[in-house]
């Protein structure tokens, strides 16, 4: 059985002035080593300290792909170009940090690194990717919490801090924070629906966007314990009329971390296509699988949704049903998520200020038509702030079956009071849709929000910082 290896999720707020020291969250302490080094180099390094940093973080593969001189000539080419950096946040997400980089010389990008799918989590690749603005690496909001509060004061510190945002139309959600899985607080805010005024409610369900992402390597983990599936099976195998294509020879250890190079449906084509063809992960499995790949399987790490649609349709052949079937009886039902596949619950509508083109930011408007009118195994379900309470309780009580337990979700941690241990981070965001899912030894923090990224993931961090101290 292959570990599933926690999705790591670390916002950091720094400028030329702050200590590294300041990171907000727990994430896996050989992760936080390594993007540590990374940054504290790029910020006040020059070439010959960006050398002794590869040398200690670097895989072997990207050293031996990489010549010295190569790597001497980046360093020289991020100082040029940039100048004195300002990091402006950062955030690690299944295994690639994405580092926001203001410059000194006015170029703003993001520096991005793959990193090792399990210990020691070293460096298996860098990119710099200019434009684009500071707004989703924006700092983690601050919430006066403190571990000592009772649930009273807490409410009223979350009240106090948050109600300013939802005047803002900055923030309409939920905030659930529980101690050693037993929910403390839960906390409504905002608008569900605006055209009705619907206002928000503890069961209103929200996109969860890619946090569906841990549901599917839950599922795969099942599937490899059970010896349905092997982490060196390949798509062509399991997949026989999967179309022509280099994506035939990727692995499913290679789709679980985001090495497989299939394409993702994001992107002109599926903008320009009606969005009530997409309702179920076939829908979208027909669609990524006719598109060319982005790079050969194994080739380097890219976040990858198309990955996920992919193993999505694995589990459909290997288990004989639907995706969304397989998920309701084997990973939803066994952990409690009675939530999210009630459809009669309420459904908080999606927000954004984004357009389709990609232009400057609007008014507030309806999302719906950025999205498919379902979602698939790489994300896109509803489900609400209990659900993921309830799976995160699953994973660290070994309550799924065949083997998607701690184990598989936090390999190599201590179990104690029945419960495992280590950090686990996920987060999710797509136009008017935003959820976050933190947890360690003692805190689990859920927070889900119909409007854009970092609406939710920015309040977990607040709230996951403050509880830290």
């Amino acid at each position: 059985m292959i570990p599933i290896r926690p999705t790591i999720v670390l916002v950091l707020a720094v400028t030329a002035s702050h200590a590294l020291a300041q990171q907000v969250g727990t994430p896996e302490p050989d992760v936080r080593t390594r993007v540590d080094a990374f940054v504290a180099v790029i910020r006040d390094g020059g070439p010959a300290q960006y050398e002794a940093m590869a040398q200690q973080h670097f895989a072997p593969p990207l050293l031996a792909r990489v010549s010295a001189a190569e790597r001497r000539t980046m360093a020289e080419r991020i100082r040029r170009d940039f100048g004195a950096i300002t990091v402006t946040g950062i955030r690690v997400i299944d295994g690639v940090a994405t580092i926001g980089a203001r410059g000194a010389t006015g170029l703003t990008g993001s520096l991005v690194l793959a990193l090792e799918p399990a210990l020691p989590f070293r460096i298996t690749s860098v990119a710099v990717e200019v434009g684009g603005g500071d707004d989703e690496h924006r700092p983690a909001v601050a919430i006066p919490l403190t571990a000592a509060m009772t649930a009273d004061e807490m409410s009223r510190t979350l009240d106090a801090s948050l109600q300013p945002l939802v005047g803002r139309d900055a923030f309409a959600g939920v905030v659930l924070i529980a101690r050693d899985g037993v929910p403390i607080v839960q906390r409504t805010y905002g608008i569900a629906d605006r055209e009705r005024g619907v206002a928000v409610t503890a069961d209103t369900r929200f996109g969860l966007a890619s946090i569906g992402k841990l549901f599917t390597k839950a599922a795969i983990a099942q599937l490899i314990a059970a010896g349905k599936v092997r982490p060196t099976d390949t798509v062509g195998a399991i997949l026989p009329d999967y179309p022509a294509s280099p994506a035939r020879q990727a692995t499913v250890e290679q789709l679980l971390e985001h090495r497989g190079g299939i394409a993702d449906f994001f992107g002109p084509a599926f903008a320009a296509l009606p969005k009530d063809r997409f309702r179920t992960n076939t829908d979208y499995y027909r669609f990524v699988a006719a598109q060319p790949v982005r790079f050969a399987p194994g080739e380097r790490n890219e976040y990858c949704n198309g990955c996920y649609i992919v193993l999505g349709a694995i589990i459909e052949r290997v288990s004989g049903m639907p995706y969304e079937t397989y998920l309701a009886r084997h990973v939803f039902a066994p952990a409690g998520m009675t939530g999210a596949a009630a459809s009669t619950l309420p459904v908080a509508n999606g927000y954004t200020r984004r357009t389709v083109g990609g232009g400057p930011d609007v008014p507030l408007h309806s999302s719906q038509s950025m999205h498919g009118a379902g979602g698939s195994a790489a994300g896109g379900g509803l489900g609400t702030a209990a659900d993921l309470l309830a799976f995160d309780n699953a994973l660290r009580t070994g309550t799924l079956p065949d083997g998607s337990g701690p184990a598989a979700i936090l390999p190599g941690r201590p179990v104690a009071g029945g419960r495992a241990r280590g950090g686990i981070g996920a987060a999710g965001g797509a136009p008017g849709t935003n959820a976050a899912l933190e947890s360690d030894d003692t805190w689990t923090i859920v927070v889900l929000a119909n409007l854009d990224p970092p609406a939710a993931t920015s309040v977990a961090q607040g709230i996951r910082r403050a509880l830290a101290k």
